[in-house]
């Protein structure tokens, strides 16, 4: 009777609290773009409560690449701010819509969250076609299609300036802690799905900055792969070269970026750099897909989830053990989803309400129906009165 009864109360719960959300707040669609990632994007749309930034600048160089942030805020009243890049597919319209929708969402249904005081940027890195195709213009950075997510540095309008993703980052993080503009900043939280995932690990980890670390904080949901930290994998893979290499790895061909940074504080500082920054990990449970042919990938495990759950293993193995600044959240039943991630209980709250500093690094989960039955009547009265009717019905008929 147990898993019967735990069974039913997650349904009704996730009925009850859908009803509640979906009168709460109406989702703002995502804008629509001409072209695709292949040939490229036509434009860059504008979005209800984001102005876009065409013009944002890389201190010490001419160089200039286009932002969607938050519009209409008071800088005074700004105490986080939310940088979510967009993933493979380059398409940042649609990840600022995606946070907007749940920082309202979430100001709909929670009095404590006040959502003017959380400022939302997306950069928008854009690939040569863009340029082509309309939505770049000629004096803007652009990566290749894929470098960019890895750190490397930009290959227009002028190679030679050497301008890495991370350069970019680093620019966004010193606006934001500018105390002259935003004098009650309390931290910046970096929110990456996928390959924005992968980039924002490789980020934390490589970061060659130390102020403000500890009001920084890194969520990184379903990556492809993983900055591995030993030479070490869990899966053998046969006629596999470079599985240690960078960005899989510490051994060698580091980015420009950090070749001088690495050089100086060699492995071992860049992994004790790494355990001491905030991360989070988050991993969506039935998200079992490859998501990549890398063999370099495949050493880490077969899956978004089994590669996951290997680094964190990695990470327990290490003689520190797990961080003490380093999270596991698992998502109940989300896939490969960027929306469901971020929008789930668990990085709701990493995204927009946690500080660093006072989050706990207990696994946090949704309930599942694995649970007994006093779990299961938990989770009921957790939706309120209307739960616990409909669970007391449900329980009397099980009985």
């Amino acid at each position: 009777m147990a898993s019967s009864v735990a069974t039913v109360f997650p349904v009704f719960c996730f009925f009850l609290s859908l009803s509640s959300v979906s009168y709460a707040y109406d989702w703002v669609p995502n804008p629509v773009a001409g072209g695709n990632s292949g040939t490229g994007w036509e434009e860059l749309p504008e979005i209800p409560g984001a102005q876009l930034i065409r013009n944002w600048t890389v201190p010490d160089t001419d160089s200039v690449f286009p932002v969607y942030q938050s519009s209409g805020l008071d800088p005074l009243q700004v105490t986080r701010a939310v940088v979510a890049s967009a993933a493979k597919d380059r398409d940042p319209w649609n990840y600022w819509n995606n946070v907007q929708n749940i920082k309202m969402d979430l100001a709909s249904t929670d009095t404590s969250y006040d959502p003017n005081t959380t400022s939302i940027i997306t950069p928008c890195f854009l690939a040569e076609v863009e340029i082509e195709a309309g939505a770049g213009s000629s004096d803007q950075l652009y990566w290749s299609k894929t470098g960019w997510f890895g750190g490397h540095y930009a290959e227009g309008p002028d190679p030679d300036d050497k301008i890495s993703s991370f350069d970019v980052l680093d620019s966004i993080v010193d606006y934001y802690f500018n105390q002259t503009t935003f004098p009650n900043l309390q931290t910046v939280v970096f929110i990456g799905h996928s390959a924005a995932g992968q980039f924002f690990q490789r980020y934390a980890a490589m970061r060659k900055h130390t102020k403000n670390d500890e009001l920084i904080s890194w969520v990184v949901a379903n990556p492809a792969s993983y900055l591995w930290l030993v030479e070490d994998r869990p899966v053998e893979v046969a006629d596999c070269d470079d599985i240690d290499e960078y960005k899989y790895g510490l051994s060698g061909d580091m980015p420009g970026y950090s070749t001088g940074d690495f050089n100086d504080k060699g492995r071992d500082g860049v992994v004790s750099r790494y355990r001491g920054r905030n991360v989070h990990y988050a991993l969506g449970t039935a998200d079992l897909d490859s998501g990549t042919d890398k063999c370099q990938a495949q050493t880490q495990g077969s899956s978004h989830l089994e590669r996951g759950q290997n680094y964190v293993a990695m990470l327990e193995a290490m003689p520190d053990g797990m961080p003490a600044t380093h999270t596991l959240d698992l998502i109940e039943g989300v896939s490969h989803q960027n929306a469901e991630m971020f929008n789930s209980t668990q990085l709701r709250q990493r995204i927009f309400k946690d500080i660093p500093g006072n989050t706990s690094q207990v696994t946090r989960r949704a309930f599942s129906s694995s649970e007994d039955d006093n779990s299961a009547l938990t989770s009921a009265l957790s939706c309120g009165l209307a739960g616990l009717t409909i669970a007391l019905i449900a329980l009397q008929g099980l009985l």
